[in-house]
């Protein structure tokens, strides 16, 4: 039965650790709210005063009578209304109403009057009225520009109509004299060439000649199929002097019959056919001319089937007869002559396909030559007609132009004389309905507080989210485990060089009091027990890894081998990073015989391995560089020396070369029992991380877990989210430790 997911329950805890998340910007937080306030400072000082008036205006309509009787003389078309809004409220008018109120000079631009006049803008308010705001920085100007406007609007309109009116009264009167001698002159033009060109004869001889190039593609895909029939009959095994065997014969029918089957024989079709008659002899029959396949014939085309049939029933007697009758026998001589003149008949039936198709490849090879031949005919023929066509069409178009513009040009001319080709409209101011030009409209105390207050707010939490968001890398193990599928098994903080390094650190160190970088590592190494990966042998060799260079796999692995050897396990600590490994360092051992030498034969194994400073741990450094050695470590000389380790050692810890741009340590997850993956804090991409483990995955290792190394504790977050990782966790132990044994040293003196 399923069950319903739960809700998610309300974590303070992961909320809190959000939060967090900012105090790591909170610079940039103060910088940015900072900045909107400012921003909001600046133009409340610096910003332009803007006044603003609202208006009444009146409008009537009044429509043209030639256009449609039933326009009333109202102002009531939405349509009507926003072709008079957009002239009202266009560019022109309003610098023209700037010239008259004398704002600007005659020689003013749009760009001009903008310096004066912010903005103009008019909406409706019902079918008769309409309200124009306008916003300027001067608070006389707001007043009196509204009423300038509506008078301007109407001395344009007037001056406009009655100049374009003249002008085209007399441009339009010459123009129509010249477009009726036009439309007289291509009507003639029209007929005469219809009667030159012979449209309509041409016309019927190219529908005549339509069929021509299908027939041609048509022929010669018939005979190319023929010309391939022919190479493969050609093709068979023949025996010079002997007749065809029955195989080849039938093999012969089977091609011919199956060309003849693509070309699809049906009633009424033309074919050659044999002459009707006894076939005494193998010979091929005469053949008649061309006749109509009629409804009785289709059958005859495929008759040696029958006969094919026939002989291998022929065949199966004579077989079943031989094992009763002798050879001379009656009933097996008479199977004999059946089965002959089976073959007989068969062979006349291929002289006859054979005679067929060499008649009809004849007839098409001359029927190909015909369509050839009349194949510049037909190119010829509708040469001429596109060419005539084109040039009747042309003719043709250029006529219904000329009458149409005719129609159009003497219809513009019947109304323009009458001054009725446009709508009328009248305008009246009727006063104010908003008049602020004391108190400015722009800037807005209240409205510029709100806004800067918005913009601090936004840039202080907006700026670290986009940081945060662009931030790949990883500060916690539950965003490794969520990129890789994985599990964490612990952290390093943030440590000096020399601590982090000083692996052969005095056996006192973090035995008796809690060492907040020593637990850490023992942390790991529990992890590592708890998790086996479940191969034969158990758990012993352990390989240290990570994604890229310089993310601390050298130091986890030398700090794991201390773990492992300070929990009383004899540990081998091999560095098979041969190209920049590091190990020789942290142990203060020699480098002069290591890996290298030891995968090249030079040494032996008792040879590469040196002791360090602790008792329980022996080490295998790198070794000088040798080149072609990296290649070794795939290979079963390394197998061989893991092997013999295994028996000298309880645990084997092996540093590698990082996953990604490397092959060694794909290769080398063979042969250990699993995988510690090192990631470094707050500097690996999460996608290098995903990307090394699905190779280690492809490669079948057993992944112990993740370590997130370099931790930065002194952070807030960080400190939050792993407090008990921290040497301050630890010293309050150790203060609980001092303040138990104190209390009860006081009891027993007491007592």
């Amino acid at each position: 039965m399923q069950t319903a997911p739960r809700k998610k329950v309300f974590d303070a805890a992961e909320w809190v650790g959000k939060a967090l998340n900012y105090a790591q910007h909170g610079r940039l937080m103060a910088a940015m709210a900072a900045f909107g306030i400012l921003a909001g400072i600046v133009y409340f000082v610096y910003g332009t005063p803007i006044y603003q008036t609202r208006s009444l205006v009146y409008v009537k309509g009044y429509g043209s009578p030639l256009k449609s009787r039933a326009v009333p003389e109202t102002l009531q078309s939405e349509g009507l209304n926003r072709t008079m809004m957009w002239e009202f409220n266009s560019r022109r008018n309003i610098v023209e109403t700037a010239r008259r109120m004398g704002l600007v000079g005659q020689a003013a631009t749009w760009e001009d009057v903008v310096k004066i006049i912010r903005s103009v803008q008019a909406g409706i308010v019902d079918t008769s009225h309409m309200e124009v705001t306008v916003l300027a920085k001067s608070p006389e100007v707001a007043r009196e520009f509204p009423k300038a406007l509506v008078e301007t609007f109407r001395l344009l309109q007037e001056e406009t109509w009655a100049q374009y009116r003249d002008n085209a009264l007399e441009r339009y009167s010459k123009e129509l004299t010249a477009l009726e001698a036009k439309a007289e002159e291509s009507l003639k033009d029209l007929s005469k060439f219809e009667r030159e060109e012979k449209i309509t004869e041409s016309t019927i001889e190219q529908s005549r000649l339509n069929d021509l190039p299908r027939d041609l593609v048509i022929t010669k895909e018939i005979l190319r199929r023929m010309v391939e029939v022919r190479a493969k009959l050609e093709s068979l095994p023949r025996e010079s002097g002997q007749p065809l065997s029955i195989a080849a014969v039938l093999e012969e029918l089977s091609l011919l019959t199956a060309f003849e089957k693509e070309r699809e024989v049906k009633v009424g079709d033309l074919l050659r056919k044999r002459t009707p008659g006894p076939v005494t002899t193998i010979e091929a029959p005469k053949v008649s001319t061309e006749v109509v396949v009629q409804p009785g014939m289709v059958e005859e085309l495929n008759s040696w089937q029958e006969l094919e049939k026939e002989r291998r029933i022929l065949e199966d007697q004579i077989a079943q007869s031989s094992k009763q009758y002798l050879p001379e026998h009656r009933v097996m001589k008479d199977l004999n002559e059946k089965l002959e003149s089976n073959e007989r008949a068969l062979r006349a039936e291929l002289a006859v396909l054979r005679q067929r198709f060499e008649l009809e490849q004849e007839h098409y090879e001359s029927k190909l030559v015909t369509l050839e031949e009349r194949l510049p005919e037909y190119h010829k023929v509708n040469e001429e007609l596109g060419i005539s066509g084109q040039a009747y069409s042309d003719r043709e178009k250029a006529k219904v132009m000329w009458d149409k513009a005719r129609e159009e040009l003497s219809s513009k001319v019947a109304v323009i004389a009458f001054s009725e080709e446009r709508d009328w409209v009248d305008m009246r101011f009727k006063g104010y309905t908003s008049l602020r030009d004391r108190i400015p409209v722009s800037p807005n105390k209240m409205k510029l507080l709100s806004v800067s207050l918005l913009l601090a707010v936004g840039g202080a939490l907006g700026v670290p989210t986009l940081v945060n968001m662009m931030n790949t890398t990883s500060s916690t193990l539950g965003q490794l485990e969520d990129a890789t599928g994985l599990k964490g098994i612990g952290i390093t903080p943030h440590t000096e060089k020399a601590i982090l390094e000083d692996v052969c650190r005095s056996p006192a160190i973090g035995a008796k009091v809690p060492n907040f970088l020593l637990e850490n590592f023992r942390l790991i190494r529990s992890h590592i027990v708890l998790n086996p990966s479940g191969r034969p042998g158990g758990d012993k060799v352990v390989m240290v890894t990570s994604s890229r260079p310089s993310e601390g796999k050298t130091s986890q692995a030398a700090n794991l081998a201390w773990a492992f050897q300070s929990m009383g396990e004899r540990t081998l600590l091999m560095d098979c990073d041969l190209r920049r490994g590091r190990i020789h360092g942290f142990t203060d051992v020699s480098n002069e015989l290591g890996m290298t030498h030891l995968l090249k034969g030079d040494c032996t194994l008792d040879d590469a391995i040196q002791k360090s400073a602790n008792d329980r741990l022996d080490v295998i450094p790198r070794g000088p560089v040798i080149v072609g050695t990296t290649d070794l470590l795939c290979q079963a000389i390394f197998d061989r020396v893991l092997d013999e380790v295994r028996e000298r050692y309880d645990r084997i810890v092996i540093d590698t070369p990082p996953v990604l741009g490397l092959s060694e340590a794909s290769s080398l997850q063979r042969a250990v029992d699993g995988v510690v993956f090192v990631v470094r804090a707050e500097q690996t991409p999460r996608k290098d991380v995903a990307d090394a483990v699905t190779l280690l995955n492809k490669s079948g290792a057993h992944v112990y877990g993740l370590v997130l190394n370099d931790l930065d504790l002194g952070k807030v977050s960080n400190y939050y989210n792993y407090y008990y990782y921290s040497s301050s966790y630890y010293d309050s132990l150790e203060d609980e430790d001092s303040a138990r044994n104190t209390v009860t040293g006081d009891r027993a003196v007491q007592a």
